[in-house]
């Protein structure tokens, strides 16, 4: 009997001494997980204070703004790509007729065709097409796009195609329908897809 009283009396013992290292245990991590987390994890989610500020190295400004002018006037035009070109507005042809008997204008409309002598400037080849460079700007306001009909006694270029190495100069016409009773008040010359300087005439 007292061989199993020493026995119960140890293990009660050695049972609350690993209950005291359990408490103490939860305690511990308790206190770990209770800790307020690292300010600089707050201070990482803001942006740099300059990243903002701070410009884009290589950046430059392309060219722009408008030459203006009058019916015979040389004007500059320039872009982001190279493109250097004087520009001379010859001549306004109201009405244009068309240079065969499949070439007409819509019922209700004429041809006109805008004269223009392209001379390069630039020190690279220039190519381009003048369709889609040219448009008029008629006495109602609207804006009108050339209509790629050719006409008598002007050349459309090469179908509107542009290549001039440099100091090379060509001279062609690019047509446009024009509803009747209006009249061409302005005619622009720039680049579609580079941004840069664009020619605008003044018609009187």
């Amino acid at each position: 009997m007292g061989h199993y009283g020493f026995t119960s009396r140890t293990s009660a013992a050695t049972v609350l001494s690993a209950a005291a290292g359990l408490t103490a245990a939860v305690l511990l991590m308790a206190s770990c997980s209770a800790s307020p987390p690292h300010p600089a994890h707050k201070h990482g989610a803001s942006p740099a204070p300059h990243a903002a500020a701070t410009p884009a190295p290589g950046t430059s400004r392309p060219p722009t703004g408008t030459s203006t002018g009058q019916l015979g006037a040389t004007l500059a035009v320039s872009d982001s790509s190279g493109t250097q070109l004087d520009i001379t507005l010859t001549k306004i042809i109201d009405p244009a007729g068309g240079a065969n008997s499949y070439s007409n204008p819509a019922k209700g409309s004429h041809f006109v065709g805008v004269k223009l002598r392209i001379h390069n400037t630039a020190t690279t080849t220039y190519q381009n097409n003048a369709n889609n460079e040219t448009t008029i700007t008629l006495t109602d306001g609207k804006t009108l796009h050339a209509n790629y009909n050719p006409i008598a006694d002007c050349g459309n270029f090469d179908n509107g195609q542009i290549t001039l190495k440099s100091g090379a100069t060509s001279t062609g016409c690019v047509t446009f329908q024009v509803p009747k009773g209006q009249k061409v008040t302005r005619v622009g010359y720039g680049n579609t897809v580079f941004p840069g300087k664009n020619a605008d005439w003044q018609i009187s």
